[in-house]
């Protein structure tokens, strides 16, 4: 998907919107409907860290048209909701075919950076595209759906030929979401971290660093709730570097014409290299909601929201957020 400016942001929030705790929202945009109802489980998570909108202002986790019929459903006039055609857009630009041309824009700007790794990931539209991969792609790799979160959806396939079941997932994510993006999948990942940003109407604001665990697979274990200095300390990369992405992201997102959070997640390698685009968030992150806590001065041992004894909780525990789920 090649990079185009959105010819203008959407005019509401004239008036302040309740606020909305709605982390199913990458599956309702694929979904793509006004009446979307996320896996039980996801409606659960949504039910009881329902009180963590509080830390934010105004407004969702998340824009999809079922963000929108949200507040419709709550009487909000139209004229303070965005339009389908800029929650369209919303959607293009939360979408892994936009994240794999950003990375390829971000890597040949900063070709003299030859500590980040080069774009290796490609969107497939066409299930025959992957016997192209069967010759061409180095192992292992790892399939990730157009839209989703937290590691879900994502597929490792670690030989060729892959198994009946593995294929038939590939191809109904091709089927669904009309297609996939493949890239190397890296063993020796040695830190998850990522760069919170925010669009405004006044340009685009760098708000700072987090640092989080994933498990092999992508799926979320929790953020360090810490001062900027100390997450700096455990990324552990060159100053000159990171304000080169940084420098990079701003101007790439300022001519996005989008208004709201944005977090750019990315990954070390044990050697030292950068994958500095794993993921684009156009939306609300749990690293954004670390550094709200950090600024809110919320760093000791809490609960934040749920029962810590059934279903899902979020707390601060040794100065990590964490969601847990108990049945």
């Amino acid at each position: 998907m090649a990079f185009r400016s959105l010819n203008r942001t959407f005019a509401f929030n004239n008036m302040k919107l309740p606020t909305l705790f709605n982390p199913s929202n990458d599956m309702a945009l694929a979904a793509n409907v006004c009446q979307y109802f996320p896996p039980r489980h996801i409606r659960q998570m949504e039910t009881d860290l329902a009180s963590l909108a509080r830390l934010w202002d105004e407004g969702p986790w998340g824009w999809s048209l079922a963000a929108k019929q949200y507040y419709r459903s709550l009487g909000i006039p139209q004229t303070e909701l965005p339009t389908d055609e800029w929650l369209n857009r919303v959607r293009q630009l939360s979408s892994r075919e936009f994240a794999v041309a950003y990375y390829q824009q971000l890597t040949d700007s900063l070709k003299e950076e030859n500590t980040l790794l080069p774009c290796q990931a490609r969107f497939l539209s066409s299930p025959s595209a992957l016997n192209l991969l069967k010759s061409l792609s180095p192992l292992p790799l790892i399939f990730k759906s157009p839209w989703s979160s937290s590691g879900r959806g994502n597929i490792v396939v670690d030989a060729f030929p892959v198994s009946y079941s593995t294929e038939q997932r590939i191809l109904a994510t091709l089927r669904r979401q009309g297609g996939i993006v493949v890239e190397p999948f890296y063993r020796d990942k040695s830190l998850d971290f990522a760069m919170e940003f925010h669009c405004g109407h006044q340009g685009v604001r760098f708000l700072g660093y987090s640092v989080f665990q994933t498990d092999e697979m992508g799926h979320y274990g929790g953020n360090y709730v810490e001062s900027q200095q100390s997450l700096l300390r455990r990324i552990d990369l060159p100053d000159a570097l990171l304000r080169s992405l940084i420098d990079h992201h701003l101007r790439a997102l300022s001519v996005l014409d989008y208004r709201g959070p944005v977090g750019i997640d990315m990954m070390r390698l044990a050697d030292g290299r950068v994958h500095p685009c794993v993921e684009l968030n156009f939306r609300r992150t749990m690293g954004w909601l670390a550094l709200v806590l950090f600024d809110k001065g919320m760093t000791s041992d809490q609960l934040l929201a749920g029962d810590p004894q059934h279903g899902f909780s979020a707390s601060i525990t040794d100065g990590r957020l964490d969601i847990i789920c108990r049945p």
